[in-house]
């Protein structure tokens, strides 16, 4: 008999911790996450959005073997500020069994409404960032880039009671083919027509720098991103602490127009051969084969770009790429994978193609209204729900087609 049980013991967080493990063996390009943030995410620490309201973690067993997992909660902050009911999914897995993957949506979405919730979304991501969000719905031949999904290809067979509620794109780009003399000139001109210039971020002045961002990201994030409120300066003070660690500064850049910050733009290593190599152990001696072997990598991952909209169509984020792709060139990368992109950012499509980025994955995060009517789209979306009603429909259909 299938069991379906709240964590609550030492012995059930193990299993929970060590359940990827077993999914994931016949999968040689599964990246384990680091077991010490796993770890403090059991432990209710390391994750807003867990400690934004109330969470539980399940665990489905039968006959005393663990075959699969969920988290479920209810991020109050965001609701409150988006004017939802939302309950999320996060940290799903699952055995190739359609009862047990089944057992745990069916007790996720008992939990959220035995708690007055109109919509369960997921998987959602449990540190607000890229990884886990979402399921990778195709291209499972290619290895994932740093901070990015990846699951068994029979995961998204679980959601055929769901319908797709966001959907993100993933670009490929070849370095020694991508930014055209063309391309590099234009940035030369748009530089200088709307006076703006581009600079590496200044890693010795991190207070500065963290400033820099969280007054670009507080101007510039959109209000279609349906599951993102703008970071607190703590928040991202914190952030360009570990960035430091972990990038070059030569990835991070930011432009500006005179001392007025406009945009910036993130790549990171992509460290992932090395962490897949020590089993996302970075104690006691993993942490040492990351940064020693950190020059044998090839790839970046370029994660974040963000622009303020009165520069958005005056050629600062292509400026910006540029520099960052002369950069990491000269650092000796040769693959770089822009990600992740919403179905619903246009622009960033359209510059993407245009300076030949390749597109080759995407994700989708699920949602199932919980009530008996019909959710309207201000239920769903919240302050977006205008852009979806303009363009989201078709793009429901156009991803239930891939499925």
């Amino acid at each position: 008999m299938l069991k379906i049980s709240k964590v609550s013991s030492k012995k059930e967080r193990r299993e929970f911790l060590e359940l990827p493990r077993k999914i994931y063996g016949q999968y040689p390009l599964w990246v384990p996450p680091f077991e010490h943030e796993m770890r403090a995410l059991l432990k209710g620490k390391g994750s807003a959005l867990l400690q934004n309201g109330p969470h539980d973690f399940f665990i489905a067993k039968r006959d005393g073997v663990t075959l699969g997992r969920i988290v479920v909660g209810i991020e109050q902050v965001l609701n409150r500020e988006k004017g939802l009911e939302h309950a999320y999914f996060t940290l799903f897995e699952s055995l190739n069994d359609r009862s047990v993957a089944r057992a745990l949506l069916k007790t996720a979405e008992s939990w959220s409404k035995e708690r007055n919730m109109k919509f369960l979304k997921g998987p959602v991501s449990p540190t607000n960032g890229d990884d886990f969000r979402g399921l990778l719905i195709d291209n499972y031949d290619d290895p994932p880039a740093i901070l990015m999904p990846y699951n068994p290809p029979y995961y998204p067979s679980f959601f055929e009671e769901y319908r797709p509620y966001l959907r993100y794109l993933a670009f490929s780009y070849d370095l020694d083919n991508v930014i055209s003399e063309r391309e590099l000139k234009g940035s030369e001109i748009a530089m200088r027509r709307y006076n703006f210039t581009v600079d590496e971020a200044n890693f010795k002045d991190l207070e500065q720098t963290a400033r820099d961002i969280h007054r670009v990201t507080s101007e510039a994030m959109p209000d279609w991103e349906e599951d993102m409120v703008p970071p607190t300066y703590e928040e991202i003070y914190q952030a360009a602490k570990t960035l430091k660690l972990v990038a070059d500064e030569r990835m991070v850049v930011i432009a500006r127009s005179g001392d007025r910050p406009i945009g910036y733009f993130v790549a990171l290593p992509d460290f992932n051969p090395i962490i897949r190599e020590i089993s996302g152990r970075l104690f006691p001696f993993g942490w040492y084969k990351l940064l020693r072997r950190r020059r044998s990598l090839e790839r970046v991952r370029a994660a974040i770009l963000f622009v303020i909209p009165e520069f958005r169509n005056r050629g600062v984020p292509a400026a910006m790429f540029v520099k960052a792709y002369n950069n990491v060139r000269e650092m000796g990368y040769r693959t770089l994978e822009g990600s992740s992109i919403s179905w619903m950012n246009a622009t960033m499509i359209a510059n993407a193609r245009r300076v030949g980025g390749d597109e080759y994955k995407h994700f989708i995060v699920f949602g199932k209204s919980l009530i008996k009517r019909p959710l309207t789209l201000k239920e769903i979306y919240g302050p977006a729900a205008g852009r979806f009603a303009k363009e989201g429909q078709e793009k429901f259909e156009n991803a239930l087609q891939t499925l």
